[in-house]
């Protein structure tokens, strides 16, 4: 009877273990590809505000020229 307890207590405490190892490698997936995509948003970021810096000099020039003529 003892045994059996035993057996079953250590089975449930290996299982235990064998969730912990898997969650903790899917945590440590999950904050690499949230570190992936906070660089991501920083670029994309900076990629808008190049763009808009574009358009809005662009739009200056087409303005200077449009009061030129």
């Amino acid at each position: 009877m003892a045994d059996n307890l035993i057996q079953a207590l250590e089975k449930k405490v290996n299982d235990l273990i064998a969730l912990s190892r898997e969650l903790n490698r899917e945590n440590r997936a999950l904050k690499l590809r949230a570190a992936e995509l906070q660089r991501e948003r920083r670029e994309l970021l900076e990629r808008q505000r190049h763009a808009s810096e574009h358009v809005e000099n662009s739009i200056a020039r087409l303005r200077s020229l449009d009061g030129g003529a």
